[in-house]
């Protein structure tokens, strides 16, 4: 089916085997009225999927820039076709059609002029907490300074002031870069109380002692991208002081509880050198 110029577009990045429900969950959201925007993120395309093809658009980025650049990717393209309000998921996210919709509120409610960037308040699935840190209100919207990629909504008009999302970082800390920037350029980040993500962050860690700590179980791969994107993040401006303490501490801890707590230790000691090593991204 061609382009239909909704409203409201939802930006999916896709990356690895379909995850079950998938095909059910974007039928509900085209039901509403939403414009689903799928952005395939396989090095190879994702041809032959069985159920793909339906009332969405489907893109194809061949990972260039990682999620960032898959996110990227499918938001100039919604921008290009009209659409007013972009909201960001990823594959694994479900977050009700209907409870979507009520992103919109904080701009209803407010002014239509105001700078925003809203989110779902976020449910930690492991460790049975609310996620990240956020300010009470008397309202259902709770100032944050840090969204998740996940359910981040924003108007299509703001986005050239809000700036793309960082494809050099990859993965790991592109959330934070682009929250933090966009603060600085003045715009207020909001979580909607009453619109609940439940999430799951990584894989499970093997080790209960790793699990007391918080830790989740990611790919070497996942610990080289960490560390060489937080000596990035920790030269930028805009990334609050107390922030870059918190993490820095944690890195000086968590490659050591990678090398003895987690398999393919080989692969972790490379990942970890070449994350202190490897030249830093650009500036953007």
């Amino acid at each position: 089916m061609g382009p239909r110029p909704y409203q409201h577009a939802i930006v999916i990045p896709l990356f690895g085997i379909l995850p079950q429900g998938l095909l059910e969950y974007l039928r509900s959201l085209v039901c509403c009225g939403l414009w689903v925007v799928l952005v395939d993120n396989n090095p190879q395309p994702l041809h032959g999927q069985s159920g793909l093809d339906g009332e969405w658009e489907i893109l194809y980025n061949f990972n260039r820039g990682g999620i960032a650049g898959g996110l990227n990717y499918g938001i100039n393209h919604a921008r290009q076709l009209g659409s007013e309000w972009i909201t960001l998921l990823d594959q694994d996210s479900r977050i009700p059609a209907d409870q979507i919709c009520r992103l919109l509120e904080p701009w209803q409610a407010f002014s239509l002029n105001r700078q925003l960037v809203v989110g779902p308040s976020i449910w930690d699935e492991q460790r049975q907490i609310r996620h990240g840190r956020w300010r009470a209100s008397n309202t259902a919207f709770e100032e944050t300074r840090l969204l998740i990629s996940s359910g981040t909504t924003f108007r299509s008009s703001d986005w050239s002031q809000l700036g793309c999302l960082h494809e050099d970082l990859f993965i790991d800390f592109v959330d934070h870069a682009w929250c933090f920037r966009a603060q600085a350029r003045g715009f207020q980040l909001l979580q909607h109380a009453e619109v609940i993500l439940k999430q799951q962050f990584g894989v499970e860690h093997p080790n209960r002692f790793c699990r007391r700590l918080g830790l989740q179980l990611y790919s070497p791969e996942r610990h080289f991208y960490g560390l060489r994107n937080l000596r990035w993040l920790c030269l930028q401006p805009y990334i609050p002081l107390d922030l870059k303490f918190k993490e820095l501490i944690k890195m000086l801890i968590k490659p050591w509880l990678w090398l003895l707590f987690e398999p393919r230790r080989l692969a972790n000691l490379k990942a970890i050198v070449w994350g202190f090593m490897a030249p830093l991204p650009r500036n953007y």
